[in-house]
């Protein structure tokens, strides 16, 4: 009698290791794809666009200065600032005083222009 009860007390406490290591791999796993959609969802690029008349161009340091408008995804109100642009193609056409439509992003603490157009 006493060798069954140690028998099923063994077995007992093996079912519980095995079931608390299953566990805890799923636990580690849910833990890691967890971390992983928020690094995915951290590298996901916003853009934001807004409507603006040019103030300045400067092609060498690659800087334009905007008059824009509200950007309602970033919550911003109207006011002037520079933006870089690191593909000088994306500025022909364009001079001061033009009306545009803009596209840009935040990259490495700056704003940058990805897509710029008149919009007169």
């Amino acid at each position: 009698m006493k060798r069954n009860v140690m028998y099923f007390i063994s077995n007992f406490c093996v079912v519980l290791v095995v079931t608390g290591f299953i566990t805890m791999q799923q636990t580690e796993a849910s833990s890691i794809q967890l971390a992983d959609a928020a690094a995915a969802q951290k590298e996901t690029i916003l853009s934001h666009e807004g409507t603006a008349t040019v103030k300045t161009i400067d092609m060498d340091k690659g800087v334009v200065k905007l008059a824009h408008g509200p950007v309602a995804s970033l919550k911003w109100p109207a006011m002037t600032m520079n933006f870089k642009f690191e593909n000088s193609a994306l500025m022909q056409g364009i001079k001061v005083d033009d009306a545009v439509i803009f596209t840009f992003i935040k990259s490495n603490g700056d704003y940058v222009i990805t897509h710029i157009k008149s919009s007169q």
